[in-house]
């Protein structure tokens, strides 16, 4: 049976809510898709996504080794 390991992290960039007229969403995007390739490399997958007002929290899952 397939184990799994998961990680949960905060990637912040923006002090703005992401539905104000004042965020930056091209450049929230450009954070959040480098962040989220760099963890796509070491073999993360994610599986959810949530907007904060400073940012999104996301979790990951990957296959445990072993």
């Amino acid at each position: 049976m397939q184990k799994w390991e998961y990680l949960v992290v905060f990637i912040g960039d923006s002090k703005v809510a992401p539905d104000s007229s004042e965020a930056d969403n091209a450049l929230d995007a450009d954070t959040y898709t480098d962040r989220l390739n760099m963890y796509g490399e070491a073999g993360w997958e994610l599986v959810s996504f949530e907007w904060t007002t400073e940012g999104a929290k996301v979790a990951l899952k990957r296959p445990k080794q072993g």
